[in-house]
């Protein structure tokens, strides 16, 4: 039996040779999915102090509300969902990088300038991200 010859249904970009530049998006992007991830996990152990820092920090902004034990819990679970969803936006906009899709190009842009407001490391992430992503070679990787 022969194999007919079928055409090769692989992506564009993966056609493209990936650009050496390409690292100052899949560097930057890691370092903030490793990052959120240890976050995350570390998010229960903290709770405690979480919730003392909540509580200090009321009094400083000239808010006299006393927290309930319920609203506590709210703003931990809000705060755990909402770190679940950066870490995975931070994987799929990796994995999307790795890809040479168009959209990852345009989260890389976005992620570092949200990311250029997190302190103290956000600004070195976000700096490496823009100029990344306005790299010549990166831009025709994505087509852009």
């Amino acid at each position: 039996m022969t194999r007919q010859n079928t055409p090769d249904k692989t992506p564009d970009a993966s056609r493209r040779p990936v650009p050496s530049q390409l690292k100052w998006l899949t560097l930057p992007l890691t370092i903030e999915l490793i990052s959120n991830s240890i976050g995350l996990l570390s998010l229960p152990f903290a709770q405690e102090e979480l919730i003392a820092q909540i509580q200090a920090t009321l009094p400083q902004m000239g808010m006299d509300v006393e927290l309930t034990p319920a609203m506590l819990q709210t703003t931990l679970w809000t705060t755990f969902f909402l770190l679940m969803a950066l870490t995975l936006l931070a994987y799929y906009v990796l994995e999307g990088v790795k890809d040479g899709r168009g959209w990852a190009w345009v989260m890389c842009i976005l992620i570092g300038v949200f990311s250029l407001l997190n302190l103290p490391f956000g600004p070195f992430i976000g700096l490496a991200l823009l100029y990344g992503a306005f790299q010549p070679q990166v831009r025709a990787y994505f087509g852009c």
